[in-house]
């Protein structure tokens, strides 16, 4: 099933699911997984997703689908749609450079299972007017979901999300003291746990281990100082929270795919 319009499409598909060719598409492009575990090829490494999660490639990023667990789900948003979005809510940086991981969102997942639904009962054609109106006011609506919960160069801190009472807990306080260290058992004193089973309930909450989302969220919160500051690199490493710069370097290198220098560059703003 498809849908599409100028401002971007719908897709779910449950055949031709096993490994596909390179693409290159000039348009943002949110993948969602709702049955199990994906893989991805990009030039610069592989990309996995489970469950629930999702992730968003940036125009023209070079990309495989390797495969999918039962159905494809993607949707493909043009970047005068997200630029016009972006506007409209304040962005400063209207033209975001998407972070390539997988994350969850229970907002995105709602938006994902109630577009499925209306898929699996679409009897009209893509073309007809209703489903004209269903797409734009759809798209409309993710693009405004990808803005505020797609880890992205236009954020300041990471995603908000709504999680147990436990891992909220722990979020607030690693919001509060994220420059400070942190080891798995003092965040499960704060979340009344023991370590392996607050471990297993943060990853199922917000698919990523609890020091992953630390060092993800000092990412976030650097960003706005590399590209609005002339401030060093190893200083806004140090600032918050990282050892060294180059464990810095290998983040920004696994989550966007070029050094932090690099990402300032390619922002258009200055070094």
């Amino acid at each position: 099933m498809i849908l599409d319009n100028e401002n971007g499409l719908l897709l779910m598909r449950h055949d031709g699911l096993e490994e596909r060719t390179w693409r290159n598409d000039t348009c943002y492009k949110l993948i969602f997984s709702y049955f199990g575990k994906g893989a991805y090829q990009t030039h610069s490494g592989d990309l996995s997703i489970e469950k629930d999660e999702f992730f968003i490639f940036n125009p023209e990023v070079d990309h495989k689908q390797l495969s999918v667990t039962q159905e494809k789900f993607l949707v493909e948003i043009q970047p005068s749609l997200l630029r016009e979005a972006a506007e409209r809510m304040g962005i400063q940086q209207v033209e975001p450079e998407f972070a390539l991981i997988s994350y969850k969102h229970p907002q995105v997942r709602q938006w994902v299972s109630f577009i499925r639904d209306f898929l699996s009962l679409q009897y009209e054609p893509s073309g007809s007017t209703s489903s004209q109106f269903f797409l734009d006011n759809s798209l409309t609506q993710l693009t405004i979901l990808m803005l505020q919960f797609g880890p992205g160069s236009h954020m300041n801190t990471f995603p908000a999300i709504k999680c147990e009472a436990n891992i909220n807990l722990v979020l607030t306080a690693l919001r509060e003291s994220y420059r400070e260290d942190w080891t798995l058992d003092q965040m499960a004193m704060v979340a009344r746990m023991n370590k392996y089973q607050f471990a297993h309930m943060f990853k199922s909450e917000l698919g990523v281990s609890p020091y992953s989302w630390l060092q993800l969220y000092r990412l976030f919160r650097s960003q706005q100082s590399l590209l609005y500051t002339n401030e060093s690199i190893l200083s806004i490493a140090l600032q918050h929270g990282f050892k060294s710069v180059s464990s810095y370097n290998q983040l920004f290198k696994k989550v966007y795919r070029k050094t932090p220098g690099e990402f300032r560059s390619f922002n258009g703003l200055k070094k």
